[in-house]
């Protein structure tokens, strides 16, 4: 690791544990909506991952704008491929991304993962509590009849919905116990007015 440049914070070693677990990481860096570093872990010159999370809160903000504008939901992740680098970001909280520089363009699944499992632990420090982006439901609408889940996104892992066991309908919200691939069962509940699901 380079010399920070920041002083330690409750931030400092999810974000080594993060660069250390992915041989190619260059850099991890914890931002704000505008671009600030709070904190960063990094291989390279701390000034590049600065500079890498700043850059990227502009593309961050204008895939923001455009999610709300077309009613696509919030935006969890971004996938920015370069000739030589890509980088790969993850929604921590309100105002808050995780942005990954690696060498390549062909990142492992194991980085994404393990860049979940980090934003995860930065929004427990945070004091910001669960967090909703580390848990996504996929969903469809048959021709006749209700919603149904059809994938459960858990740390970028997802898992297919083999089975629906059982749906109540409550006024406002739906609740549907569902068998995933690894013989998992779980409840989930899909609230009408909000559109966002959740899980027990």
């Amino acid at each position: 690791m380079h010399a920070r440049r920041l002083d330690v914070t409750g931030f400092t070693e999810a974000l080594e544990a993060l660069v250390d677990a992915i041989p190619e990481a260059e850099s991890a860096t914890f931002i704000d909506d505008e671009g600030e570093a709070v904190d960063l872990a990094a291989r390279v010159d701390p000034f590049e991952a600065r500079i890498a999370g700043a850059v990227l809160s502009l593309p961050l903000h204008l895939a923001r704008v455009f999610a709300r504008k077309t009613g696509l939901g919030e935006v969890l992740a971004l996938w920015v491929v370069g000739h030589r680098r890509s980088v790969l970001t993850r929604h921590v909280g309100d105002g808050l991304d995780v942005v990954l520089v690696i060498e390549g363009t062909l990142p492992r699944a194991r980085a994404g993962q393990r860049l979940a499992e980090t934003a995860q632990i930065l929004r427990a420090a945070a004091g910001l509590g669960g967090d909703p982006a580390d848990f996504e439901v996929e969903a469809r609408a048959p021709t006749a009849g209700p919603l149904r889940p059809v994938a459960v996104i858990e740390r970028g892992v997802r898992r297919e919905v083999l089975e629906v066991l059982g749906v109540l309908h409550e006024e406002g919200v739906t609740h549907f116990l569902v068998r995933t691939d690894g013989l998992r069962e779980m409840l989930l509940h899909f609230d009408h007015d909000s559109g966002r699901w959740r899980r027990v």
